[in-house]
């Protein structure tokens, strides 16, 4: 299994709260889950932190994320990242 831990950072709560509305109205987390290969895609809100957005991917193998990254949805996210000026950092976990 991969973890992968995406930190979204949004120039404010705004832009933030626009993103995941998109998200949200589009389905995308339910699309994600659908995949082959998905065990977890949830999204959280840091307590003290309200310009941030975080991300917790699982997948069964990095082959799986990587074909993740080829759906039509996942280009969705793209634009919505890019509309929202989303920063990314994401940190990648192998657990064995």
């Amino acid at each position: 299994m991969t973890n992968f831990c995406v930190t979204y950072t949004f120039k404010d709560k705004e832009s933030r709260d626009g993103f995941y509305g998109a998200i949200r109205e589009n389905g995308i987390r339910a699309l994600c889950y659908e995949e082959e290969g998905c065990i977890r895609y949830d999204y959280f809100y840091p307590a003290e932190e309200d310009n941030k957005l975080f991300l917790w991917e699982a997948w069964e193998s990095r082959e799986h994320q990587s074909a993740h990254c080829k759906t039509p949805h996942f280009a969705m996210l793209s634009k919505f990242k890019e509309q929202f000026g989303a920063e990314t950092d994401i940190v990648i976990q192998d657990v064995l």
